[in-house]
């Protein structure tokens, strides 16, 4: 019987979570992401190059197969190998897996500007229904700068708008100076805006 102690000290190989969650945009196959995982694994105990044998006793594809999705990782520019001179100046292979998370961080910016657009739909349709009309296109450019260029999170401009409905001024001047005064106190969620009204008697 296995001690579960052993399988406990056997340790573990850390994975980031956005590369879990994003790991099919990043045009990994299956195979491909166990491939790596367990490049990973090595990586983490000191094997910076592991044969084909070891990759094929761990995943239990083939040789062929091994080096067909090596070259395929590589071809995505998701891996590297590179080489480097050792203690007795002899060159060695290893794997890079840095170009994985520069990829994984280009995921993420490219995706900034269509979370911020879908953003921006959103709140001119709230906004619209509020005001009861269309907003102009000089209003939809003061809602964008809102979320691009002052970074005013959606929570906060929903939670301005709000206000603005309470005091029945449906004006975005009047929208902003709420954003501004907020901004000022720090406030940038609704946890915030309701301690600090409660802090000034405030409902």
């Amino acid at each position: 019987m296995v001690n579960w102690k052993s399988i406990v000290n056997a340790g573990s190989t850390s994975i980031n979570n956005l590369l879990i969650q994003h790991f099919q945009d990043l045009k990994f196959t299956s195979e491909e992401f166990v491939l790596f995982v367990n490049l990973k694994m090595f990586q983490e105990l000191g094997i910076k190059f592991p044969s084909t044998a070891q990759l094929t006793h761990n995943t239990g594809f083939s040789a062929a197969q091994i080096y067909q999705l090596t070259q395929s990782l590589i071809d995505k520019k998701l891996i590297k190998i590179q080489s480097q001179t050792s203690e007795n100046h002899k060159f060695q292979d290893y794997y890079d897996l840095s170009p994985v998370y520069e990829a994984l961080q280009n995921l993420q910016e490219s995706s900034k500007p269509a979370q911020k657009d879908d953003a921006a739909q959103t709140i001119f349709q709230k906004i619209e229904v509020e005001f009861g009309r269309p907003l102009s296109p000089i209003e939809r450019q003061t809602i964008q700068e809102w979320l691009t260029q002052d970074n005013y999170s959606p929570e906060i401009i929903n939670l301005a708008l709000k206000e603005a409905v309470l005091n029945q001024v449906y004006s975005l001047k009047y929208i902003d100076r709420i954003l501004i005064n907020w901004e000022k106190q720090h406030i940038t969620t609704a946890a915030q805006l309701q301690n600090n009204k409660s802090h000034y008697g405030g409902n």
